[in-house]
């Protein structure tokens, strides 16, 4: 063998070599490039199946609430009416008789929070109504307890969310109430709504005592965590700012 045949058996098992890697790498970039792929359609899978049950539970929920609030204004409603008649029927038997004093207003608020509570639990009223209206009978229900403070503030303006934004919308404002009555001891909430133009954004704040945020998110607090993931679902963002000591102010917004 030559020293040309040499040179050209080097050349060649070179280029057999460089060709070699060449095929590892584009085999390699190829699989990962499809991995990758994999793992994009996964996880939109994932999130496509996480909204179908959130719809389902959404669905089911509203429905027993439907059936919860006419329970409520059919047959409550309608058995405090009839208590009503019953007192006012005693009265005029005995007009002497004291004891009756004072129960009119009692029961008439009562009546009154009962048809606010059985509207905000159902979801067509919602719809019909607006989201200005059915936060506005909400917060009214909520300024009949004493022991704490509402300040609502709104312009007004129903937002531009879509039917099950606006559902969302309300059902997370009752959760960020309910836990705001339930753990902040506040003396005060300050609500605000803002719905104008293509903007929407809704706050709910206390004066309470506030918590550490990235504490309780690792212990636990599904309620926090089913705020956010109900939000983003329902392609909303919400922010919770709180500290100890500092009250807890939630805000829900569409940008």
């Amino acid at each position: 063998m030559n020293n040309n045949d040499i040179i050209y058996t080097v050349v060649f098992a070179a280029l057999a070599i460089l060709l070699l890697i060449a095929g590892v790498i584009i085999t390699i970039f190829i699989a990962h490039r499809q991995k990758t792929k994999q793992e994009i359609e996964m996880a939109q899978m994932q999130l496509s199946y996480e909204k179908e049950i959130r719809t389902v539970e959404q669905e089911v929920q509203e429905q027993v609430l439907a059936n919860f609030s006419s329970e409520l204004h059919d047959n409550i409603g309608q058995l405090l009416t009839l208590l009503r008649l019953q007192i006012e029927q005693e009265k005029l038997d005995n007009p002497n008789d004291t004891k009756f004093a004072g129960m009119d207003d009692t029961l008439e608020m009562t009546i009154n929070q009962v048809r606010m509570m059985s509207r905000s639990l159902n979801s067509d009223f919602i719809m019909q109504a607006g989201l200005v209206k059915a936060l506005d009978i909400e917060i009214n229900r909520l300024k009949q307890i004493n022991s704490i403070q509402i300040h609502w503030d709104s312009d007004h303006s129903e937002p531009h969310l879509s039917k099950d934004q606006r559902l969302m919308a309300f059902r997370i404002f009752q959760e960020m109430l309910n836990n705001t009555l339930k753990h902040a001891k506040a003396k005060n909430i300050y609500i605000t709504m803002k719905g104008d133009k293509q903007q929407f954004m809704l706050s709910v704040k206390d004066d309470g005592i506030g918590f550490d945020l990235n504490s309780v998110m690792n212990n636990g607090a599904n309620g926090l965590k089913n705020i956010v993931k109900r939000a983003g679902l329902a392609q909303l963002n919400c922010d919770i700012l709180t500290q100890k000591g500092g009250g807890c102010q939630y805000v829900i917004k569409n940008f």
